[in-house]
C-alpha cells in the first residue's frame, strides 16, 4: 500500500511537470530555462528535473541555442509538436472529413471524402480502411497516435453504444453504433456540434463560457461551461436546431413544424433553390433581388434564434459550420438585428464566427485527445 504522503509527493511532482509542459505548449516562441523559471516562479534545480523528465518522454527539444552576452549560450527549449498527434473524423450526411492535429494544434493532414454517413457494418469497415490509408499517405506514426475522435450528426448515449436520434441521417430511433467497430485505436464518439463547440472554446481563452451554434445541412449546438460541455440529463442539450421559431411553420426533418433547422440550415440556401452555397452568395454579391429577399429573411430568422440563445444563457454565441466564411461580410447586419432584439441593452456584439470554419467539428474531435494528454502529462 502506498503511503498518502508519498502519493502527495508524486502528484506534486506531476503537477509541477505539467505546469512546465503547459507553459511550453502555450509559448509562441522557444524559451530559455531562465525564462521558464521566472514565469513559473520555480527554482532552477526543480525546473531542471522537470525538463529532464519531459525530455525522457520525447516531448521537448533543447538542441538550439540563443545569443549570449558572454559565456555559454543559453539553450532554447520548446515542445516537439508532433511527439503526439490525434485524429478527428467528422461523419455527416454528405461527406467524411479527417484531420490530424499535433500537440500545438497544427494541422498535419486533412482529407475529405464525398461519402454520406451510414451507420452500417459495411461503412464501418470502409471507414477503418480509409483511416489506415490516411495515416499511411500522411506518413503519420501510429505509435504516436493518441486516439481517434469521431463525430456523428445526432445524439449519442452516455456509454457511446447507441445513436439515439439523428434526423439528417434518417435515424429516428435507437441504432447500435457501428462506426468505430473496426478501428484498432482508442476512440470516442460524440455529437458533432459538441466537438465543434469545444474547438472554439479551446481557441477563445478569453471566454469562460460560450454557446456554439452549428449551421450546416443540419443545425446543432453546444454549451461550454469552463470548457466542459453541459450535456443535460439525457445527453440532448443545445439541440438548437429544434428550437421553434415559427409555430406551425415549415416541416423540419424531425417531423415537427417551425424548427430553426427548417429555416436556417444550409439546404435553405442551396438545395431548396437548386444551387450551391457558393452560387447563392455569388448571386447575392452580384445583387440578385430574389437572393437578397431570401437572405434578409434568413438573417431575421437567424437573429431571432441567436437572440433567444443569448437571452437564455447570457454568454457569447459563436456561429460555426458551413456559413462563417460567408457570414463575416454581414456581421454588421446581424448585430444590428440582435441589438433590436436584446431586451436588456442595445448590444449585439456578443455574436462571433468560428475560426476553423467548416473544419471546426473534426478539429474539435481531435482536440479532445490533445487536451486530455496535455492535462495529464
Amino acid at each position: 500500500m502506498v503511503k498518502s504522503g508519498t502519493m502527495s509527493t508524486i502528484e506534486l511532482r506531476r503537477q509541477n511537470r505539467n505546469h512546465v509542459f503547459r507553459s511550453l505548449i502555450d509559448a509562441e516562441e522557444p524559451l530559455t530555462k531562465q525564462d521558464l523559471a521566472a514565469e513559473l516562479f520555480m527554482s532552477l534545480p526543480t525546473l531542471s528535473q522537470n525538463l529532464k523528465e519531459l525530455d525522457a518522454m520525447g516531448l521537448i527539444d533543447a538542441s538550439c541555442t540563443t545569443d549570449s552576452t558572454g559565456g555559454r549560450k543559453p539553450r532554447l527549449i520548446s515542445v516537439v509538436p508532433d511527439a503526439r498527434f490525434a485524429i478527428g473524423i467528422e461523419l455527416s450526411s454528405g461527406s467524411i472529413r479527417m484531420v490530424a492535429l499535433d500537440l500545438k494544434c497544427n494541422q498535419l493532414a486533412f482529407r475529405q471524402f464525398s461519402r454520406p454517413f451510414e451507420n452500417t457494418e459495411h461503412s464501418a469497415k470502409e471507414l477503418a480502411a480509409r483511416l489506415e490509408q490516411f495515416l499511411d499517405d500522411s506518413n503519420l506514426s501510429r505509435e504516436r497516435l493518441l486516439g481517434v475522435g469521431i463525430t456523428v450528426p445526432g445524439i449519442v448515449n452516455a456509454d457511446q453504444t447507441v445513436i439515439e436520434y439523428a434526423p439528417t441521417a434518417r435515424i429516428g430511433k435507437m441504432s447500435p453504433i457501428w462506426v468505430n467497430r473496426y478501428i484498432p485505436y482508442p476512440t470516442f464518439l460524440d455529437n458533432d456540434a459538441t466537438c465543434g463547440g469545444f474547438a472554439e472554446w479551446w481557441n477563445h481563452a478569453e471566454m469562460e463560457n460560450l454557446a456554439y451554434l452549428s449551421l450546416s445541412r443540419g443545425i446543432g449546438g453546444a454549451i461550454l461551461v469552463n470548457g466542459s460541455a453541459y450535456d443535460g440529463d439525457h445527453h440532448r442539450s443545445a439541440e438548437f436546431g429544434h428550437m421553434c421559431i415559427h409555430p406551425g411553420g415549415r416541416v423540419c426533418n424531425c417531423g415537427k413544424r417551425g424548427c430553426l433547422e427548417a429555416y436556417c440550415s444550409a439546404t435553405r440556401l442551396s438545395d431548396d433553390l437548386h444551387i450551391t452555397l457558393e452560387e447563392f452568395f455569388a448571386g447575392l454579391s452580384a445583387g440578385n433581388p430574389a437572393y437578397q429577399n431570401t437572405w434578409e429573411t434568413y438573417l431575421d430568422d437567424l437573429a431571432l434564434a441567436v437572440s433567444n440563445i443569448h437571452t437564455m444563457l447570457d454568454c457569447n454565441v459563436i456561429i460555426g459550420g458551413a456559413f462563417p466564411q460567408y457570414l463575416a461580410a454581414y456581421q454588421g447586419a446581424l448585430e444590428e438585428r440582435l441589438s433590436c432584439l436584446n431586451p436588456f441593452t442595445d448590444d449585439g456584439n456578443y455574436v462571433h464566427f468560428c475560426r476553423y470554419h467548416d473544419r471546426s467539428i473534426c478539429v474539435g474531435a481531435a482536440l479532445r485527445y490533445i487536451a486530455e494528454f496535455i492535462v495529464k502529462v
